[in-house]
């Protein structure tokens, strides 16, 4: 089963506003975090915020019918 969240639809919302991963990721999980973790040679939030913006494209671009099935 695919969930939604609000860390996903927020992540799409940046995005489609055009704001680049790191301010995203500043947005949802807070500026010292997402400062602390960017550079993180693991690159755990990166992946984290594009899964999250890629998730609510697919979702946005019908993706969301998963549900009603």
């Amino acid at each position: 089963m695919v969930i939604a969240s609000a860390f996903v639809l927020q992540a799409l919302d940046g995005s489609l506003a055009a704001a680049p991963h790191r301010e995203i990721a500043e947005a949802l999980i807070g500026g010292c975090r997402a400062m602390a973790d960017w550079k993180d040679p693991r690159d755990h939030l990166r992946d984290r915020i594009r899964r999250a913006v890629h998730r609510g494209h697919a979702l946005m671009n019908g993706g969301y019918r998963d549900f009603l099935a």
